[in-house]
């Protein structure tokens, strides 16, 4: 059962609604294996074999910043990071080579997190080989109690949690930081921010940090979890053999509990900043914290919460197409720190409009407050809920296992029971029936209250004279109960059917097997073809998708602008004769899912269902291609807030730099330009859109459909005949009129000093007009260089130099609408160390180039790495259908790619990279160095300027 709240919208933990619900405690479930050593330390062992051949770990620990004294303010976070600098086992940064040894990916597969009352240590690992199991075991242990808290190292680490520090300021964390603060209401938490207090990291005593780590890591407050396909009983006796001599430190001394107060009034709180990009209010009630679900008692209140928040996101979505006075809004329920409850509701206002957008959304909230939902949204909701749950209870299709991790955090930190999806299904189906629009209007009535809500303003300075005053904000709110407010209405004329008469059905004019893939390609009688790959991976799932070579490259300049909005304007009208809402409520319970895109140089199609609504999924394409359709009013609306929001939005300097660094890469010309009110105006056209997209759509010669899952050939051929190849061919018309202007080879310096925070932001990129043979051995040869530099880069700019956080690194390459292939790297520090990182990056790009044997280790970890992804990705459908897509579109149907890819990756040496980056960084290529500055900032060290 998925009762896992961190970043889900919860509700109370009180009774919503009358109900006789036993008190029986819930049946854990029986695969999970959950027990207790004699020094406290609790133990989850889940066997779980998706994917096969690995294992999720955890280190759970019921303490953060929270627990910090005074002197120790950040210490809880830096001791994180403290644990993977050395530990008895794994010395200095032994762990993070280790792993990477055995094809983990730093941050991706070994990571962890500090928050006020949690720490997390995070891996995910290969687990066929017993001795990684254990090394891995190990490493958890080691973390829980025997890090080395070296003094060298310490040392170190104060410059790279400062540079932490500093990549997170700026007026956009302060606005969050207000948000945050508000909500801990002066509590011991707002004391204890987790990145700390600066003065404290820069100078505290070692024996500080120790003290923390004897203190609060400790087996009592502590959790072992494995999840993954592996040997439970194995697991078990470890855990018993590295943790069980792990000693409490928390036996005699009790764990103190620290809680955040109700709101007692209402107060606004004003953040106004020239580096702002919007203006948004966010109101804030904060309410008792949940209860945990143990038994059947506790559930009824977690299921109205789920279909509450159901309800209040169906609603919001609902208005937002009603021409609202505003941008967009939000409301829900959540849980915060699983301390606290927060009702929280949003708005994003837009400038021209502050006052009447805040008394709209003043409006529509207190409707909701006040009358509740009506038996139309209820009724949607409670059945879209419920066939969900009944599709994963009665699906053969495994769980993944970061999922079933999930659910162990509940248990663990919040007391929710982990239960089966039968067993939850059964309980849905027993309550829901007594979920209606009285209990949920009564719930509200005893919930919602605007006498004890603080409001947050944010806002950019040119509309400071525009924002309402704190005293205008509390009248609205405090008046809004009294004002003559009409109950919601809605009606909903539902469809019988998604097609009136079924289409003339095309046939199969050839069949072909591709034996490498394990899959046929079929020819349709309209010049169309299927690639059909049966897989069991997805239980009961199969996915229709689809492409050709087209999109918006293909259009005339002046249509341009029409076909980016095409397909959002179209696919949010409706089909045929069914609107928007009655498509939506016909498809309710239904898994069918179709959508069109228009790429920019292709345009495709992508949907899923299972085997019940199989044939749901045909009709929708079908119906989606053949008879599309605009609601003007829908196509009014989005033109006017295009409009409205490039003259209302705050452009901030960041952005610009941004927008100008593109230029710099690709010139400026009709597909990147900024796309203004006045392009807006006379380029957005109506009468444009549906033959824009019967242009990309109209006729399905040469498209390439892609189906995928778990079902036969036999099964999906009248579905391939009826509706795939009943759609007319037509001669598509495919031909690219846009042409990329290549880039003069050169060495660009693009520095300006207008930044918004007092960080530089540091980009360099590398961009060549060319690809060196296939586009598949291109992008290869790019992720390894990637993933090279960044583990050359974090070890020389963060661990060795201690003046960057981390360090970004991306590479990739296209063919159309001509080649190109770019490789860039960036980051962010005190301004006065760019050149010196930047300095020392050249030199060990050259030391790579000039001396491969440097990075031979590292070269076979990434490689490790490469085909231990290859190995998961092949047991996703995903990963088949666009590798199908992929190949086709590139014309490289070397089809043995996969089965040959660990030859592939084997054979490439450090020599082929150094060649490759030599080649691509110093060799026919454009080079920008990019820089943003703090505003006023001086290279020459007056910072007055």
């Amino acid at each position: 059962m998925k009762f896992y709240i961190k970043h889900i919208l919860l509700g109370l933990a009180i009774f919503l609604f009358s109900t006789s619900a036993s008190g029986q405690k819930l049946k854990q479930n029986p695969t999970l294996i959950k027990g207790r050593l004699d020094n406290g330390l609790t133990y989850y062992i889940y066997p779980n074999q998706m994917p096969k051949g690995e294992a999720v770990y955890r280190l759970f620990i019921k303490s953060g910043s929270i627990f910090e004294e005074d002197s120790q303010k950040g210490l809880a976070h830096f001791l994180e990071h403290m644990a993977f600098n050395g530990t008895a086992h794994f010395p200095d940064d032994g762990i993070v080579r280790f792993l990477e040894s055995k094809g983990a990916k730093f941050g991706k597969d070994l990571n962890a997190h500090t928050s006020f009352n949690e720490t997390v240590y995070k891996l995910q690992l290969p687990s066929s080989d017993p001795l990684v199991v254990d090394s891995t075991m190990t490493i958890l242990s080691d973390w829980a109690g025997r890090l080395s808290l070296d003094s060298l190292q310490i040392e170190r680490e104060r410059g790279v949690i400062m540079s932490e520090w500093l990549s997170k300021t700026g007026p956009k964390q302060d606005a969050q930081n207000a948000l945050l603060y508000e909500l801990l209401n002066k509590s011991r938490f707002s004391d204890r921010i987790v990145i700390g207090d600066t003065a404290v990291i820069q100078n505290f005593p070692h024996l500080d940090i120790k003290n923390y780590y004897k203190q609060w890591y400790t087996p009592s407050l502590m959790a072992i979890a494995v999840v993954g396909d592996i040997n439970p009983t194995e697991i078990e006796r470890m855990i018993k053999e590295k943790f069980g001599e792990l000693r409490t430190a928390q036996k005699k001394k009790k764990v103190p509990t620290y809680t955040i107060d109700n709101y007692k009034d209402m107060a606004v709180k004003s953040v106004i900043h020239e580096s702002l990009d919007k203006v948004e209010l966010v109101a804030v009630q904060l309410l008792p914290t949940l209860l945990p679900v143990q038994s059947e008692k506790e559930y009824p209140a977690y299921l109205e919460r789920v279909i509450l928040n159901r309800l209040f996101n169906e609603r919001m979505t609902s208005l937002s197409f009603n021409n609202p006075s505003y941008k967009k809004a939000s409301i829900g329920i959540l849980s915060f720190l699983n301390t606290k409850s927060i009702l929280l509701t949003s708005v994003e206002l837009t400038p021209t409009k502050i006052d009447e957008g805040i008394n709209t959304f003043a409006r529509e909230i207190e409707q909701i407050y006040r009358y509740g939902f009506i038996p139309l949204e209820i009724e949607k909701v409670k059945k879209s809920y419920l066939a969900s749950l009944k599709r994963n209870a009665e699906s053969e299709r495994p769980v993944p296992s970061i999922n079933l991790m999930n659910e162990i955090y509940s248990d663990f930190y919040v007391g929710n029971k982990v239960v089966t999806q039968e067993e939850e299904y059964n309980l849905a189906k027993k309550y829901i029936s007594k979920i209606d629009s009285t209990s949920l209007a009564k719930y509200l009535h005893k919930t919602a209250d605007w006498s004890k809500t603080h409001f947050i303003l944010s806002a950019f300075d040119k509309v400071a004279k525009e924002l309402p005053s704190d005293d205008n904000i509390k009248s609205v709110f405090s008046k809004i109960s009294k004002e003559n407010i009409v109950p919601y209405q809605k009606t909903v004329n539902v469809p019988d059917q998604l097609l009136k008469s079924l289409p003339k059905p095309g046939s199969i004019v050839d069949k072909q097997y591709i034996k490498e893939i394990n899959a046929h390609i079929l020819s349709l009688s309209n010049g169309a073809k299927v690639v059909f790959k049966s897989t069991d991976i997805d239980k009961d799932k199969i996915t229709l998708s689809g492409f050709r070579k087209g999109g918006l490259y293909t259009l005339d300049s002046l249509d341009f602008v029409s076909g980016l909005y095409a397909k959002n304007v179209i696919g949010l009208s409706g089909a045929g004769d069914m609107s928007r809402d009655e498509l939506a409520h016909y498809l309710t319970g239904n898994t069918a899912k179709m959508l069109f895109l228009i790429d920019n140089s292709r345009v495709g199609v992508g949907g899923s269902s299972n085997n019940e609504n199989l044939e749901t999924q045909f009709q929708l394409l079908f119906l989606k291609w053949m008879y599309p359709r605009i609601d003007t009013t829908i196509y009014e609306q989005i033109k006017k807030n295009a409009i409205e929001s490039y003259r209302t939005t705050n452009k901030v300097e960041s952005e610009k730099f941004y927008k100008d660094l593109s230029y710099i890469l690709q010139g400026k010309d009709y597909t990147n330009r900024e796309v203004n009110d006045t392009i807006l105006e006379k380029e957005l056209k109506l009468e444009c859109l549906i033959p824009i997209y019967n242009h990309s759509f109209g006729g399905a010669k040469d498209f390439t459909f892609v189906v995928i899952g778990d079902c036969d050939l036999e099964t999906v051929t009248p579905y391939i005949t009826q509706y795939l190849a009943a759609l007319p061919g037509g001669e598509p018309s495919t031909s690219y009129q846009y042409k990329r202007s290549a880039r003069e080879n050169q060495d660009v310096v693009f520095e300006r000093n207008d930044g918004e925070s007092p960080r530089a932001i540091v980009n360099l990129v590398f961009q060549q007009n060319r690809i060196d043979g296939s586009s598949r051995l291109e992008n290869l040869r790019n992720d390894i260089l990637k993933a090279l530099i960044r583990t050359k880069l974090l070890k020389s700019l963060r661990e060795e130099m201690g003046m960057v956080y981390s360090v970004s690194v991306s590479a990739g390459s296209a063919i159309a609408p001509e080649p190109l292939s770019r490789q860039t790297i960036g980051f962010t520090t005190a301004p006065e160390n760019v050149e010196k990182l930047l300095d020392r990056t050249f030199k060990e790009i050259e030391m790579m180039i000039n001396n491969p044997e440097s990075f031979e280790s590292e070269l076979a970890d990434i490689k490790m790495n490469l085909i231990k992804e290859m190995s998961l990705n092949i047991q996703k459908s995903s990963f088949w259908s666009s590798f199908i897509r992929n190949t086709i579109f590139n014309n490289e149907t070397d089809w043995n790619y996969v089965s040959n890819y660990n030859d592939i990756v084997n054979s490439i040496t450090a020599k082929d990279i150094a060649s490759f980056a030599e080649n691509k960084m110093y060799k026919d290529r454009l080079m920008v160095k990019a820089v943003l500055y703090p505003k006023g900032y001086d290279k020459t060290g007056d910072k007055s300027k």
